[in-house]
């Protein structure tokens, strides 16, 4: 059965529809949407309901053909932490976790729904595990379930969009690699820590891509539409355009590279067995011309664009437009992450 992958932004939907055929994961439809009258983030009823009514039409439109969807909790809205725990069965844990629980989200727990997964054997206390907790407020959960019945959508899933970013872009148990990724959203950005297969830390930083395209426009005097433009042009290319565009851009970039390196440097002194030797890099701004080298040269880490098609087939009616979904893979990682949560495969 087809599932939906459904990334929701603020002001966009991004959307794929994936199914399972005999081991393969196929591709079979996909679409964005974007309306700078939307504000998924408003408290007001008004705007949820303009939202949800905007992400119906779009779901309609595009013609997907199911109406079961997994979609992500934005990481301000969710709490993650992996502590260690003595060696016990699941069912112990289930029993004990409440407790430990209670010492790292910040918010009494009748007010949030929490779940836990064992990730693996504490990699210096034999006696000990690592358990990833997930918690998020009732109320953030009674939204996007609200958007979702009102959209016309079943909900067969939610958690929080590291996990699904990780899910498509980390490295796994049988090939361990640990891998930072940088993912540049909008408004925000994430950088997640993947070792083994598992999601293992997580932090937001409160610049994206449109803090980006401001720099430009103020720096450039341009309007932002404009400032949009010449960013996805030229980037962080100093060769380009006299350097001025990426002259603008660099001192707010930078301030992502700065919580990169804090978390690179924050994760290996409390896992000195791990290193961390690679970064991928996700969100929209990735495709920025010059970003990569100048990732590279800053964290002195091997750095690659995000590719969330590496295991993917796309449908015959695809094949036409196959070069740019492939171009625009990195702006769908979140999106195949969410549907790889429901569909089982060896991939």
């Amino acid at each position: 059965m087809p599932i939906l992958g459904l990334d929701l932004g603020n002001q966009t939907f991004r959307v794929v529809e994936m199914e399972e055929q005999k081991g393969r994961l196929f591709l079979r439809k996909y679409g964005t949407h974007e309306d700078s009258k939307l504000n998924l983030h408003s408290s007001s009823e008004q705007e949820i309901k303009k939202y949800a009514t905007s992400l119906k039409q779009f779901i309609t439109e595009t013609g997907f053909s199911t109406p079961d969807v997994v979609i992500p909790i934005p990481e301000s809205d969710v709490f993650t932490r992996v502590v260690q725990m003595p060696n016990m069965s699941e069912k112990d844990l289930r029993n004990s976790i409440v407790f430990e629980a209670e010492q790292y989200i910040p918010i009494p727990l009748k007010e949030v729904n929490f779940d836990f997964q064992i990730l693996d054997q504490d990699a210096f206390d034999r006696d000990r595990m690592n358990v990833l907790i997930v918690a998020a407020k009732h109320t953030v959960l009674d939204k996007y379930v609200s958007i979702l019945r009102t959209a016309g959508l079943n909900p067969k899933g939610l958690e929080p969009e590291s996990l699904a970013i990780g899910r498509i872009l980390g490295d796994t148990l049988n090939k361990p690699s640990a891998t930072m990724i940088l993912h540049i959203g909008n408004f925000d950005s994430q950088l997640v820590v993947s070792y083994r297969g598992f999601v293992r830390f997580t932090r937001s930083i409160s610049v994206g891509g449109s803090d980006l395209t401001k720099a430009v426009e103020q720096n450039l005097g341009f309007d932002f539409s404009q400032a949009e433009e010449y960013k996805k042009t030229y980037g962080l290319d100093s060769k380009q355009a006299d350097g001025k565009v990426a002259a603008a851009i660099r001192p707010v970039f930078d301030q992502i590279l700065t919580e990169a390196k804090r978390a690179k440097v924050f994760y290996t002194t409390h896992n000195p067995n791990v290193i961390i030797n690679r970064m991928i890099i996700a969100g929209g701004s990735a495709l920025m011309p010059g970003l990569l080298f100048y990732v590279a040269n800053n964290l002195d880490i091997e750095v690659e664009l995000a590719n969330p098609w590496r295991n993917v087939d796309f449908v015959k009616a695809l094949e036409s437009q196959k070069e740019q979904i492939i171009e625009s893979g990195p702006t769908y990682v979140t999106a195949v992450g969410l549907a790889l949560k429901v569909l089982k495969t060896d991939q």
